[in-house]
């Protein structure tokens, strides 16, 4: 999905947020809850603002981090890697690997934790070059680091 679909969908759900109302009381007595909607749509649209800021940061951040493998052979490109790993196959992480990386090597895995945390969408899928690229790296990885 790129950018600018996710960004479509982003809107859509902005406009479906929009036609919220709530409801109060049942039956002959239901009426709209204009104060409650104006709460609701509210908590939507941070919800739904702060899920497309934190997965378009991310992509970034995951983008830089696979470029960043691509191109190293150090300890921490082989962290990166381990990171990696774990956000896509869902595979444990020491906490201990977020420590003694360059600072914007840990502020991107951070970014990529907090999109893992509230995108709707796999990121790995929406990485530039997706899953293949992703695979093939953590393959050859992983045959150098044996």
């Amino acid at each position: 999905m790129s950018k600018a679909l996710r960004e479509r969908r982003h809107q859509a759900n902005l406009r479906k947020i929009q036609a919220v109302q709530r409801i109060a009381g049942t039956g002959d007595t239901a009426r709209i809850d204009h104060e409650g909607t104006v709460l609701e749509r509210a908590r939507l649209m941070m919800d739904e603002i702060s899920s497309h800021q934190a997965t378009e940061r991310g992509l970034q951040a995951l983008d830089r981090l696979l470029r960043f493998m691509e191109r190293n052979d150090s300890q921490q490109a082989r962290d990166v890697v381990r990171f990696i790993d774990a956000i896509w196959n869902n595979h444990p992480l020491p906490l201990m690997t977020l420590r003694g990386l360059d600072q914007s090597v840990g502020d991107d895995m951070l970014a990529v934790l907090d999109a893992w945390r509230y995108a709707r969408l796999n990121l790995i899928e929406h990485a530039e070059g997706g899953p293949a690229r992703v695979g093939a790296m953590l393959k050859k990885r992983s045959l150098a680091d044996a």
